[in-house]
């Protein structure tokens, strides 16, 4: 009858290394997936906002009678404290204000006093300007918002560098189709009547 062989403490040793590594590279690993799954949850929710910020702009600009840019040839830092970077003069005394605050701030302002404000956080290494163009019958605002990742130590760029830009014609929906404005002096078509009708 053969006797059973036991585990030796080098069997033991080497089975315990291994179990060990293989535990310290799976908990790198989570946390690598928890990390990249971290950036692009922040991205996407960068992208939302973005993208948010874009409608209301428009609409607002659509809407304005007038545009104010205190600084047209400025580009801010969206990790400044307070600085006005748009003012929309809208119809019925109304004033929309964009300012840089820990993001981007809009700012609704009627009979001198703030009546609501919304706010469009964003990372702060982002840099916005806004500026005017004219083709001699249409003046459009330009809001462009630039992201450059800088090297800490050197302030050299590094990495991608993304531009987002926002495109809005100035007045545009107070402007009535020169085909709508008058009434049609043609007489309405007859129709039929169908059954069950009297």
């Amino acid at each position: 009858m053969k006797s059973r062989r036991g585990f030796t403490l080098l069997e033991m040793t080497l089975v315990s290394v291994v179990s060990i590594i293989l535990l310290a590279m799976a908990v790198t690993l989570t946390g690598i997936v928890m990390g990249l799954s971290s950036v692009t949850s922040r991205q996407v929710e960068g992208e939302r906002t973005l993208g948010r910020l874009s409608l209301v702009f428009r609409k607002d600009v659509h809407q304005a009678e007038g545009v104010i840019i205190p600084k047209p040839e400025k580009t801010v830092s969206l990790a400044d404290k307070d600085e006005m970077i748009c003012e929309l003069r809208l119809p019925h005394q109304e004033i929309v204000r964009y300012r840089v605050h820990g993001g981007i701030l809009r700012e609704r302002v009627r009979d001198g006093g703030v009546v609501a404000r919304e706010g469009f956080p964003l990372d702060p290494r982002y840099r916005v300007a806004i500026h005017q163009e004219s083709d001699g019958i249409q003046t459009r605002a330009v809001m462009t918002l630039e992201l450059t990742a800088a090297d800490p130590t050197t302030g050299h760029a590094r990495g991608p560098h993304r531009t987002w830009q926002v495109l809005a014609y100035v007045g545009r929906d107070r402007f009535i189709p020169a085909a709508a404005s008058h009434e049609s002096t043609a007489p309405a078509p007859k129709t039929q009547k169908g059954e069950g009708q009297r």
